[in-house]
């Protein structure tokens, strides 16, 4: 991306599209909640494999987080404070549905994003991370249907 290319939509007709920026801005502050809240996931899930499998996760969440900061990068947003992210509540079970959840919101989310994307490149990376929120989303699944295999 050159210096001159500006990361808004151009002759954008769509009301959700005309703050692209502003929304990718949100979306870096929604990954680096999404990997800490996870990275507490880890520390309470009950077995090795699935710590690990969590802090997998984890790294892809800054990876997403690193990949739209790289996109800013000509234009980074202002200094602002830390976003207010929600803690664990302790219980694996309770925190894996609700991080299932925000995966699902983070599908959406890329979704859109994609859809307002200035140009195919910017598109394309923005669908390659709402493909890896669903594959999280089916891990987290694949975590809470285990435990039936082993009862």
């Amino acid at each position: 991306m050159s210096q001159n290319k500006s990361i808004a939509p151009i002759n954008c007709c769509c009301p959700k599209c005309t703050k692209f920026r502003e929304q990718l801005e949100e979306s870096i502050q929604d990954e680096i909640c999404d990997a800490g809240f996870y990275a507490q996931i880890a520390n309470e899930a009950p077995t090795n494999i699935l710590r690990e499998l969590v802090t997998s996760i984890v790294g892809d969440e800054y990876g997403h987080a690193r990949l739209q900061a790289s996109l800013l990068g000509i234009c980074p947003p202002p200094v602002s404070c830390p976003p207010d992210c929600p803690p664990a509540t302790g219980n694996f079970v309770t925190d894996v549905r609700a991080a299932i959840r925000g995966e699902l919101e983070a599908i959406r989310r890329y979704a859109e994003l994609a859809g307002c994307a200035p140009t195919p490149e910017i598109r394309y990376l923005l669908t390659s991370i709402l493909g890896d929120e669903y594959a999280h989303t089916k891990i987290w699944n694949a975590m809470l249907l285990g435990e039936a295999l082993c009862d």
